[in-house]
């Protein structure tokens, strides 16, 4: 009996060496792979440095700084893109008179194609008006508004559009993404809070700019703000003992950890093909978050937040004598998920649409009996942005909804 114990702890300790060393190996190249040390992952003063000078805001916690230019490799192929002097993205409209403003995430902005080729500038073909691209990556519909609030826009402008993926009820309740989305560590911003029916704002704990070491303690607050630091973040990390946090989310650890282990065996051969086995990794977080998502439009909490910001959004642009479209723009993901017949936000945008008379115009619907679905995509990691066929297809959409509507 003695022997038994002592070979069983003995196997339980292999175990735990041989997950530990695992985890480590694993998370060096796969970011959703988080341990304790994640807690608090910054390295250096100067790579927080570098985000304070470069992309933060202390309004919206990260934003696109004005006459600045950039680009973007996705499939080898490389893409350019603008920021005037007025904060909007380039166009070939610019220099004529702007009817229409928009703002929201990187299907907004139009992540992997040229400025010439985002929907926004192909809607200006349609209207022969500027159409202002304010849109910023990873933004949820409360940043937009945001930034919405602090834009001076020219009195020329008539119609504002808040586009968006519908994750964007999972951003709007994160005050740092990096417990949503790990490893996006600079990920701080401001949230919406509903007290006493009344949406309240939380500022973005770097509103005022502090040092590295004083981060700590800020942090501290977020957790016991932040939904997601118990609901996911706290959930999938691994910690002692690590086979418990193994098996607590088994399928998708063994996913993750044997196409991960794949990609870098193949990767040690310079193997042309380890990039497929990375993806499979990340296409399985993909979808667990685009499935997360959806769940919580069904949540009385999460669903009346997203509503409570919408209308406060409409009722802002209507006293400002302007009028407002919310362009919803699915995920590739969301596509396939919806068409296995998953409870999904459908329903929600359509209810929200009658009942407090909102201007939606919900690409989902569109993309359901799209033939050449995947044509509408590029094939990135981020859950497939628009390609430029995509974007000719919602400006088309787009501009009958307008001229329907007599928006304009």
């Amino acid at each position: 009996m003695l022997n038994f114990v002592v070979y069983l702890l003995l196997f339980i300790v292999s175990v735990e060496i041989f997950l530990f060393i695992l985890v480590n190996l694993i998370k060096k190249d796969f970011q959703w792979v988080i341990t304790e040390k994640d807690e608090f992952p910054f390295n250096s003063n100067l790579e927080f440095k570098n985000f304070l000078k470069n992309n933060f805001d202390k309004t919206t916690g990260w934003d696109r700084k004005k006459n600045t230019q950039g680009s973007e490799t996705l499939n080898q192929k490389k893409t350019y893109f603008k920021i005037t002097n007025e904060g909007f993205r380039n166009t070939p409209f610019k220099n004529k008179k702007s009817l229409i403003s928009v703002f929201g995430d990187s299907y907004a902005f139009c992540r992997y194609v040229n400025d010439e080729k985002t929907w926004e500038a192909k809607l200006e073909k349609k209207i022969k008006y500027c159409v202002q691209n304010f849109g910023v990556g990873n933004f949820g519909l409360d940043q937009s508004f945001l930034k919405y609030k602090k834009t001076k826009l020219s009195k020329s402008i008539q119609l504002i559009i808040f586009a968006f993926v519908p994750e964007t009820i999972v951003r709007i309740n994160s005050y740092w993404k990096h417990y949503n989305e790990f490893g996006n560590k600079f990920g701080f911003k401001p949230f919406f809070k509903i007290k006493k029916k009344k949406l309240f704002l939380k500022k973005n704990i770097l509103y005022k700019q502090i040092k590295l070491g004083d981060l700590k303690k800020k942090i501290l607050k977020i957790k016991k703000e932040d939904v997601f630091y118990k609901k996911k973040f706290k959930h999938y990390m691994f910690k002692f003992p690590y086979t418990f946090s193994y098996i607590k989310s088994f399928e998708r650890n063994n996913i993750i950890f044997f196409n991960i282990l794949i990609f870098k065996i193949l990767k040690s051969f310079k193997s042309k093909n380890r990039n497929k086995f990375y993806q499979k990794s990340y296409n399985k977080v993909m979808k667990d978050n685009i499935k997360e998502a959806n769940k919580m439009y069904f949540d009385q909490y999460f669903s009346n937040h997203l509503k409570s910001i919408m209308i406060k959004i409409n009722q802002s642009v209507k006293n400002k004598n302007k009028r407002c479209i919310f362009l919803i723009l699915p995920q590739l993901h969301d596509i396939f998920l919806i068409k296995k017949n998953i409870p999904n936000y459908q329903t929600f945008f359509e209810q929200l649409c009658l009942e407090n008379k909102l201007n939606i115009l919900d690409i989902t619907k569109y993309f359901l009996i799209e033939k050449n679905l995947k044509k509408m995509y590029l094939e990135d990691n981020y859950g497939g942005h628009l390609s430029e066929k995509g974007n000719d297809f919602i400006a088309k959409q787009l501009y009958k909804y307008i001229t329907k509507k007599q928006l304009l």
